[in-house]
């Protein structure tokens, strides 16, 4: 698992970013990969726990889970 903050997330649209605190570039997140009950409560600068998988334009946030 890697661990970083959320850069942004708007719950509206249902997607954001998050910035991996390894430096690694920033992971986009969806809302079906937030662990349940996760959305409600995302808020911009949070801790999160996230594996990164390579998607067809870059980084993707599986698995997001507030630390």
């Amino acid at each position: 698992m890697t661990r970083g903050r959320v850069h942004w997330y708007t719950k509206g649209t249902g997607h954001g970013f998050i910035k991996p605190d390894d430096g690694s570039p920033m992971a986009f997140v969806r809302r079906e990969d937030l662990v349940a009950g996760e959305e409600e409560n995302l808020k911009e600068n949070d801790e999160v726990s996230f594996e990164v998988v390579q998607g067809t334009e870059g980084p993707e946030a599986r698995n997001v889970s507030r630390v």
